[in-house]
C-alpha cells in the first residue's frame, strides 16, 4: 500500500499541478526522499543490476590456424594443416573466476548502501538547513514586529514628551534591521529550498525530518559503507592479482587435422595436443608479490585515514551535542527569566536617554536568548543527524 502510495507521489511529480506535488511530497518520510532521490539520479534497481556470472570453461576465444607447405621437389610431399585452439581454464583459475563473482555481487550490493549513504547525507544537510533557516527566519519576523510594535509606542510617548525622540529613532534604527534580517532569512530559506529540490527533485520538503531511531553509542567500523567498500575493493584487486600467477596458467587443447599429399595414396592425420602447467613447481612471482605488498599498503594507508576520520568526527560531533544540551539547559532559565525582565523593561518610564537606550539594549538582549532558545532543539536534532551519518546509518 505504501509503495503505491509513492509511486503515486512520483507520478504526480510529472503530471499534477504545484500545490497537490508540494502536498503530496511534504507527506513523505526520509527513507522515501532517498528513495526519489535514487530514482532522480538514475539509480534504479534495474539500471544496478549487473551480471554476476562466473561459470563457463573457456579462458578466452578459441583460435583456429591454418598453415600449407608445399614441397620444391616433384616427388615431394605437400601438407596442409589445420588446427583448432582451446584454452580452458585451469582449476585455480576457475576458483578465482567464481570468487570474483562472488565479490562482484558483493561490491554491487555495498555500493548501493555506500550510495544510500551517501545521498542521505546530502538530503540530512539539506533538510536541516532549511529547517534552521526557517526558525531564524520566523524568530526574524517576530523580532521586527515586536520592534515595530516598541517603535510605534515610542513614537505616541515621544509626542506626547514622556521619552525623548531619541528612543523612538533608536527603536526605528533596530527595526530597520530586524527587517534586513527578515530578508537576509528569506534569501537563505530559498536557497536552501532550491538546493534540496535541485538533489532530489521533489517540489517540497518532507514535514516531519526527525529520525526516529536513536543513534548508536559507537561508530560501527565493520559495517561502515566506505570501509566495507574499501575492504570488498582490496579483496577484488587480490584476486585479480593472483589471475597472473604461473599456477594459475590456462590449459591449452589443441585439435590438429593434417593432409599429406605426395607421390603415394594421400595421407590424412588427425590428433590433439594437450598443455598443462605443472602447478607442483615452485615459481618465485616477484612482480605478483611487489603487487600484493603494494596492495596492502595502500589498503592499510586508506583505511587508517578513514577510521581516523571517523573517529575525530564522531569525537567532535559528541562533544558538540553534550555542548548543546547544557547550553539547552542554560537557555531555558535564561528565556524564563527574561520573561520576567521584559515584563519589568516594558513597564518602566524614564526620561533619560541614556536610560532609555540602555532599556532597549536590555529588551533586545532578552529577545535574542529567546531566539537562541527557539533554535537549540532544531540544532541538537540536526546533530544526532550528524550523527547518524558518521556512523555509517543512511536514511
Amino acid at each position: 500500500m505504501r509503495q503505491q502510495y509513492f509511486c503515486a507521489i512520483v507520478f504526480s511529480a510529472l503530471c499534477c499541478a504545484a500545490p497537490v506535488q508540494a502536498q503530496l511530497a511534504s507527506d513523505l518520510a526520509l527513507h522515501e526522499v532517498l528513495t526519489a532521490t535514487l530514482v532522480h539520479h538514475g539509480y534504479t534497481p534495474e539500471a544496478a543490476a549487473e551480471s554476476g556470472e562466473g561459470g563457463g570453461l573457456l579462458a578466452a576465444v578459441p583460435s583456429l590456424s591454418a598453415s600449407r607447405l608445399q614441397s620444391d621437389q616433384r616427388a615431394g610431399t605437400d601438407e596442409t594443416e589445420l588446427s583448432l585452439n582451446l584454452p580452458f581454464k585451469s582449476l585455480q583459475r576457475r576458483d578465482l573466476d567464481e570468487d570474483l563473482a562472488t565479490l562482484q555481487g558483493s561490491l554491487q550490493e555495498t555500493q548501493q548502501r555506500y550510495r544510500a549513504w551517501f545521498f542521505s547525507g546530502l538530503i540530512r544537510d539539506a533538510v536541516w538547513e532549511h529547517r534552521l533557516a526557517t526558525l531564524e527566519l520566523e524568530q526574524s519576523r517576530a523580532r521586527a514586529e515586536l520592534l515595530l510594535e516598541l517603535e510605534q509606542r515610542a513614537a505616541l510617548q515621544a509626542d506626547a514628551g514622556t521619552i525623548p525622540g531619541y528612543a523612538a529613532l533608536l527603536l526605528t534604527q533596530e527595526r530597520l534591521d530586524a527587517e534586513l534580517a527578515v530578508a537576509d532569512g528569506l534569501a537563505r530559506q530559498r536557497t536552501a529550498q532550491a538546493g534540496f529540490v535541485a538533489l532530489t527533485g521533489l517540489p517540497a520538503l518532507p514535514a516531519r525530518i526527525i529520525e526516529a531511531t536513536p543513534h548508536p553509542r559507537e561508530p560501527d567500523y565493520s559495517q561502515h559503507p566506505q570501509l566495507a567498500l574499501l575492504a570488498l575493493d582490496r579483496e577484488q584487486q587480490r584476486a585479480l592479482i593472483a589471475l597472473n600467477d604461473p599456477a594459475a596458467a590456462d590449459w591449452n587443447l589443441a585439435l590438429t587435422a593434417r593432409s599429406l599429399d605426395g607421390p603415394g595414396p594421400a595421407e590424412h592425420q588427425y590428433g590433439l595436443a594437450v598443455e598443462l602447467p605443472l602447478a607442483f613447481f615452485e615459481v618465485d612471482n616477484r612482480a605478483g608479490q611487489a603487487q600484493r605488498a603494494a596492495l596492502g599498503r595502500d589498503f592499510t594507508r586508506q583505511r587508517d585515514t578513514l577510521r581516523t576520520g571517523i573517529r575525530q568526527e564522531w569525537i567532535a560531533l559528541s562533544t558538540e551535542a553534550q555542548r548543546l544540551r547544557e547550553r539547552r539547559e542554560l537557555l531555558l532559565q535564561s528565556a524564563r527569566v527574561g520573561e520576567r525582565i521584559e515584563a519589568q523593561l516594558l513597564a518602566l518610564r524614564s526620561g533619560s536617554e541614556v536610560e532609555v537606550e540602555l532599556v532597549i539594549r536590555r529588551l533586545l538582549e532578552v529577545l535574542e536568548r529567546r531566539s537562541e532558545a527557539s533554535l537549540i532543539d532544531a540544532q541538537i536534532e540536526y546533530n544526532a543527524a550528524r550523527l547518524r551519518q558518521t556512523a555509517g546509518l543512511p536514511l
